[in-house]
């Protein structure tokens, strides 16, 4: 079974408490991931992401200090909306306002015994997700065909001949001798509705977009795909604001699971989002102001067509460029 059973997502100031409920959970038989499992040399970031992607059981332990955490709040959300959310109060707090309504177990009143009935209650509700999980990774049963009788002339004129290469180029097709016999027997050749165009079929995509919105005349738009987006003073960053505010390499905006989120790279004047100043990295929700130095980018969901053609002016201002749209490749 492909993945990790439970992530663990918490405040470093609650490591101790931590390392007993991690300790806990594998007591119970169950492969947990916290990031002390992270080795020397692995980029930070990208190792969490990729196991809070893995595992069948996100859990979130509430506490004074992960409450104020951006990134455990973005960990929350990510796993609240793959429904594999567990949390867990560690310490008396008030939640987020988004997660109120979650079901949580209170284990600030734990003293580490496994057979306390809180705790039993909690390890039930974490096995049960896990057990759906891999229930749901498990490759469907197929059913095996049975054996045919070997007949030597039959297999010698079932076996296709070499494949028959026709027209050129990347509209090459290929059919084998028994593929044509049966389109001669249905008839004439019908040709296949021709598919969409990449620009056609991104006409009506939702597209997350940053566009720049703190009074600059050039209203310049950003496209964040998955290959995630740069942001900088120079090149090579994917999206150039040319603004003395703005680092050389201020900040990158990734896309992971339909939502943005912001990594700042030690710019000199920080990165924000809604007027807090972020650490290490969080999520940028849709209608929310991403202000990297001075400069302010407001995150706004668009179809390809409105991305292409929405108003811009080729005004330039405050050091911009004139209007674009860039995307990253």
């Amino acid at each position: 079974m492909s993945g990790i059973d439970i992530f663990l997502s918490y405040s470093r100031e609650d490591r101790a408490a931590v390392r007993h409920i991690a300790e806990s959970f594998e007591a119970e038989g169950l492969d947990v991931w916290w990031d002390a499992a992270l080795k020397s040399g692995q980029t930070f970031d990208e190792v969490i992401e990729q196991r809070l992607k893995e595992a069948k059981a996100v859990v979130v332990l509430w506490s004074p200090r992960s409450v104020t955490s951006r990134w455990v709040r973005a960990e929350a959300t990510l796993a609240d909306r793959k429904n594999k959310l567990v949390p867990a109060i560690i310490e008396p707090c008030d939640r987020p306002i988004a997660f109120e309504l979650t079901h949580t177990a209170d284990l600030s009143e734990w003293t580490g015994e496994t057979s306390d009935l809180v705790w039993r209650g909690f390890v039930k509700d974490v096995q049960a997700l896990v057990q759906k999980g891999g229930a749901e990774e498990a490759p469907p049963a197929t059913a095996k065909a049975p054996p045919r009788a070997f007949r030597p002339h039959a297999a010698a004129a079932e076996r296709p001949a070499a494949p028959v290469r026709a027209g050129r180029g990347d509209d090459d097709v290929i059919f084998t001798s028994r593929a044509r016999h049966a389109q001669e027997a249905q008839g004439p050749e019908v040709e296949p509705a021709p598919e969409p165009s990449t620009s056609e079929a991104d006409e009506h995509e939702e597209l997350h977009c940053l566009r720049i919105t703190d009074g600059i005349d050039s209203q310049e738009l950003f496209v964040v795909r998955s290959a995630g987006l740069k942001i900088g003073r120079t090149a090579p960053a994917d999206a150039v604001i040319a603004h003395p505010s703005v680092s050389r390499e201020h900040c990158i905006v990734g896309l992971a699971n339909d939502e943005l989120l912001v990594t700042d790279l030690n710019s000199t004047n920080g990165t924000y989002i809604d007027d807090q100043r972020i650490g290490r990295a969080a999520v940028l929700p849709v209608g929310s102001v991403l202000r990297v130095g001075q400069v302010s980018l407001s995150h706004q969901l668009l179809s390809g067509n409105e991305a292409e053609h929405g108003p811009s002016s080729n005004n330039r201002r405050g050091g911009m460029r004139p209007a674009r749209l860039a995307a990253a490749p």
